[in-house]
């Protein structure tokens, strides 16, 4: 009902505006125009029944189409707002696994630092464990090189020992105490 009234109001200022504009057109040409006014009017006249015919034709599919249309967009909208409602969700779930992924990296990083700190110590225990050993076994190498050195110096000096007796002696025994050794050396042996 509202929109049959709307109609006819706005076929009324429509030809209200026309009648004025033709009343503007025929005041402006004055006493000559009497046939161009004519003219008009019929003009005026054949666009009012013309409009007015359209609009009672075409009203119900206009309104239909026009209806049709709003449900159409109105289904749109609320295909939208599902959609947002779609996307608020997937992007709250987004953020709340970025949330859980940053949490998640922060205690990987805390135990990684702990881990990290547990190695070193053991990397620097190991350390000075096989420094320990070394240096043990670097003064147990150094003992037996000085015991072998003992051992070759002694060797020398009793070398050096001997040679210089046998000089002394071979500088000492003349002739006749070395026939006397010799027999002396034989009855002991037997021979």
């Amino acid at each position: 009902m509202k929109t049959r009234g709307r109609g006819i109001r706005i076929m009324c200022l429509s030809g209200m505006t026309l009648l004025l504009a033709g009343s503007a057109l025929a005041s402006e040409a004055g006493g000559h125009g009497g046939d161009q006014l004519k003219d008009f009017l019929y003009r005026l006249l054949d666009f009012g029944i013309t409009f007015g015919v359209l609009y009672f034709l075409l009203r119900g599919p206009l309104k239909r189409a026009l209806g049709a249309r709003r449900q159409r967009v109105a289904g749109e909208l609320e295909k939208a707002r599902q959609m947002q409602a779609g996307a608020e969700r997937r992007y709250e779930a987004c953020r709340q696994q970025l949330a859980d992924a940053d949490a998640r990296i922060a205690q990987l990083s805390a135990d990684i630092q702990t881990e990290s700190a547990a190695q070193c110590r053991r990397i620097e225990e190991q350390a000075r464990k096989m420094a320990v050993d070394i240096r043990d076994e670097a003064q147990r190498s150094a003992a037996r090189e000085v015991e072998a050195a003992r051992r070759q110096l002694h060797r020398e000096a009793v070398r050096l020992a001997m040679e210089l007796a046998e000089e002394r002696l071979k500088g000492q025994i003349g002739p006749e105490d070395q026939a006397r050794l010799v027999d002396e050396y034989l009855r002991k042996t037997g021979g």
